[in-house]
């Protein structure tokens, strides 16, 4: 485990920038990992982190991969916790230019507008829990300044989609930098979610991919999410893939240490799926979000899955999050308040 601001070499071009988690009772906010990789004589940046502070982090890391005369920040997604340092691309005194998916964009540029509906979504289930729009104000306030707008912005979407082989996976996704950067399709996290592998070194960044074994902010695709973690499992047993980083788990896993925590998210969704199901069928006159959150909370089929972000157990909303997620993609109608009841259909 690396501390904030850590610098670390993944090889003798490429460098991992550690961020660090969000603190809700001291209201800190969440830092995203970065990765920097020097093609040629140009700097590849995925995501930026957030908050002022963390730049120096960021001119650190860039600094040991000088001299280099041109700059890509690939954004692997609209998050606030991974752009909200979008524009200190274009202070490396090099022309610069980044990418990221149409789909996110309005996203990344309205957090507040985005997160306050699957706020609201859980509302009737927590009590005094503000509304989505007060709660995101104030989560986002405690970024500080975000410099989101960068001088060049291209969406992925305008360049030719590619099928690329890891090993023996498949992904679509776009090839950058004459091949030297793989950009491929992930689409769990969110609708326009990316991971990046660098063929040469055979490192890929996750990024958000692995924030748990079922997402609880959903802004994409559960089963999705669920393939990506297979395919790069698979990818690292076959030796195609040969380190890991991702968005918050302030870890460089390599080899059998990578396929590990792979492999225990991927058993963690399906014992997740299992808890669910088997609670409903024992309540078959119905249960309570509330009671369906705390008895699947305390599943023994769950014992021993992780939950990503250095494997912290989430809290309670944001377990009661993935519950109702999960309620949702099974079919299952959602009542009005906390006294309503979830009923399996018949």
């Amino acid at each position: 485990m690396f501390r904030y601001g850590d610098v670390v070499e993944i090889g003798p071009n490429a460098r991992y920038i550690v961020g660090r988690p969000r603190d809700m009772e001291k209201k800190i906010a969440d830092v995203a990992n970065v990765v920097m990789y020097k093609s040629g004589s140009t700097l590849v940046v995925v995501d930026d982190g957030a908050t002022p502070g963390f730049r120096e982090y960021l001119n650190k890391a860039a600094d040991q991969l000088k001299p280099f005369d041109k700059a890509v920040l690939i954004i692997t997604h609209g998050h606030t916790d991974h752009t909200g340092n979008n524009g200190w691309i274009d202070t490396l005194g090099v022309p610069a230019m980044a990418y990221m998916s149409d789909h996110d964009v309005a996203m990344m540029r309205d957090q507040v507008g985005a997160f306050a509906p699957l706020v609201d979504a859980v509302r009737p289930f927590v009590p005094g829990l503000p509304a989505g729009k007060q709660f995101m104000e104030g989560m986002i306030a405690q970024f500080g300044e975000l410099d989101l707008e960068m001088k060049s912005l291209t969406f992925f979407e305008t360049l030719p989609l590619e099928e690329i082989e890891v090993g023996e996976t498949i992904w679509n996704g776009w090839r950058l930098l004459d091949g030297d950067v793989f950009v491929l399709q992930s689409t769990g996290h969110t609708g326009g979610h990316v991971a990046v592998f660098f063929p040469a070194i055979r490192h890929l960044h996750l990024a958000d991919e692995t924030t748990s074994y079922y997402q609880a902010f959903l802004c994409g695709h559960a089963q999705l999410n669920l393939l990506t973690i297979e395919r790069v499992a698979k990818a690292v047993k076959q030796g195609a893939v040969k380190s890991i980083t991702d968005g918050h788990s302030f870890a460089l896993r390599q080899g059998r240490e990578a396929a590990d925590y792979l492999d225990r998210l991927v058993y963690g969704a399906l014992a997740f799926d299992a808890a669910i199901l088997r609670v409903l069928r024992e309540n078959p006159d119905g249960i309570t979000v509330g009671n369906l959150s705390k008895q699947v909370g305390a599943a023994p089929e769950l014992k021993d899955a992780p939950h990503g972000d250095a494997d912290v157990k989430p809290n309670p909303l944001l377990q009661l999050m993935q519950v109702l997620n999960k309620v949702k993609e099974l079919g299952i109608a959602v009542p009005d308040d906390a006294a309503g009841l979830l009923k399996f259909p018949r």
